[in-house]
């Protein structure tokens, strides 16, 4: 008799329904596994064995042969665990079963050699999947609970061994147990108060960007000498972000369980991700990819920000491959055995220093670096990728008077408020969660509409700038979102200005 166990497979973040077919039969005892398994699935053999024998159950010498559908598409992940050894202990006629359960349930997670179920990887695609095709719930670890409870509308067993599974199975009883998130404790693990930018003394243009990007999701570069408080500010644009909404926690905590970096102690994405991966990372860990698509920083940066700390340290190449990203929100990576395709809307905040000895924006400082070492330096960041940049800004050290002076500053609080706001009017403009930096040619001729003296101001920077068309896209979607920080319908000189200001030292 053949068994069959739903399931769910994955391959980069695209899911798919999989049934588990188990066929029992007499013969010489073998237990194989087919349907394009990795070696993951391949060593499940020996794990559901020790399992089934620990948890006090009889494996029967038989032929068991394990078939996963669809058979060609490659299957990855040790959740397959559980659905198998259901098909097993159910063909040898070892658990008693209701087959309406077998039928409208997903069955997930990984069995331990005591017979004890463990966190798995996807189970919010599970969760999802089962929704979203009609199916009554999944069956899954009890570790996994708060990722199963994501999703409503849907029954969420939860089960620690063999035992509770042969419970669930035979009776068709579960008891149900919801999870809550405190909406406020949520709020609060946003706010950090150690990085709060009330601290933070002088370098008001750079505070002034921070809130412009947070505001439109905008990408922002910080050329500065050492220690004028580059990172410090980097780190401080998750105290100013506006709140993750429930769309975005659901998409983050399923693209985080798929890459494996969900724990015990955080089950579910509830703030948004800062990723700040070292310039000595290798192109996969970055962009995403390898023999078996893995999520990159740029993917795990989503709905958040990717600080990229001495940006001019990394391959060309790396930085290089950030274009297609940072302008299309997504990449698509094909290599000889499959294409994917990753999310990558996240605010890139890259900084560096001038030059190799970090002083030549310092009047007060020698620099030891001649204009071509200067030049060579600079040029991994190439024309394409500048361009990409919506706002530049240059710093220097604070003077003595400015690290002296305990003059009150605005709080992280102060600039929340002004940029949720913005938001807000951004969300009303596209009646969706579209920002200003995601604007096309049609919205940006809909939206930011320049008088005569405005086209004329604008055209000089053109000219004396040499922007390309993109530059000048860019420019436009800055000055909307500094319109909208002022609650102001139209773009005004002053809007204009300041975007431009971002752009002056372009080259």
């Amino acid at each position: 008799m053949i068994v069959k166990i739903k399931s769910l497979g994955y391959f980069g973040i695209d899911s798919f329904l999989t049934e588990v077919e188990v066929d029992i039969s007499n013969g010489l005892p073998t237990f194989n596994i087919v349907g394009l398994g990795d070696t993951t699935i391949n060593e499940s053999k020996e794990r559901i064995k020790a399992g089934i024998r620990n948890s006090g159950y009889k494996l029967e010498p038989k032929r068991i042969t394990v078939n996963l559908t669809p058979a060609n598409i490659k299957k990855v992940g040790t959740h397959f665990d559980l659905p198998i050894t259901v098909g097993i202990l159910c063909g040898q006629k070892t658990f008693s079963y209701k087959e309406y359960i077998l039928e409208n349930y997903l069955f997930m997670g990984e069995i331990s050699l005591s017979g004890d179920l463990k966190r798995t990887q996807g189970i919010v695609n599970g969760a999802i999947i089962a929704k979203d095709l009609g199916y009554k719930g999944i069956v899954i670890p009890f570790d996994n609970l708060k990722e199963g409870n994501l999703i409503k509308g849907i029954d969420v067993i939860v089960v620690k061994n063999l035992k509770d599974i042969e419970n669930f199975l035979t009776t068709g009883e579960f008891q149900k147990i919801e999870t809550y998130i405190n909406d406020n404790e949520e709020i609060e693990n946003i706010y950090d108060e150690d990085l709060d930018f009330s601290h933070v003394k002088g370098q008001e243009k750079a505070k002034r960007a921070l809130e412009i990007c947070a505001a439109g999701g905008h990408n922002f570069l910080m050329i500065g000498t050492p220690g004028c408080g580059k990172t410090m500010l980097a780190k401080r644009i998750m105290s100013i972000l506006p709140p993750i909404t429930e769309e975005e926690k659901i998409e983050l905590t399923k693209l985080y369980s798929i890459a494996g970096k969900l724990t015990e102690e955080n089950p579910i994405i509830t703030k948004r991700p800062f990723r700040t991966p070292h310039h000595t990372s290798s192109g996969v860990a970055i962009i995403g990819g390898g023999r078996t698509p893995a999520l990159g920083e740029i993917t795990l940066a989503n709905k958040g920000v990717l600080f990229l700390d001495e940006v001019v340290e990394f391959k060309k190449d790396i930085i290089e491959n950030l274009r297609e990203p940072l302008e299309e929100k997504k990449i698509s990576i094909t290599r000889a055995g499959y294409r994917v395709e990753f999310p990558t809307d996240f605010i890139l905040i890259a900084a560096c220093n001038p030059c190799k000895c970090g002083f030549s924006l310092e009047p007060s400082e020698i620099c030891t670096c001649t204009p071509r070492e200067i030049s060579n330096y600079m040029k991994k960041l190439s024309g394409p990728i500048l361009d990409r940049i919506d706002l530049k800004i240059e710093m220097t050290r604070l003077s003595e008077d400015e690290l002296l002076d305990n003059i009150p500053r605005e709080t992280s609080e102060e600039i929340r408020k002004r940029v949720i706001k913005a938001r807000e009017i951004q969300k009303e403009r596209f009646n969706s969660d579209k920002l200003n930096s995601h604007m096309t040619r049609n919205d940006i001729e809909k939206f930011v509409v320049l008088d005569e003296n405005l086209k004329n101001l604008l055209k000089t920077a053109i000219k004396n700038l040499n922007l390309s068309a993109r530059a000048y896209d860019r420019i436009l979607k800055v000055a909307r979102t500094i319109a909208d920080l002022s609650n102001s319908k139209t773009i005004e000189k002053e809007h204009l200005f300041e975007a431009i200001s971002y752009r002056i030292n372009e080259r």
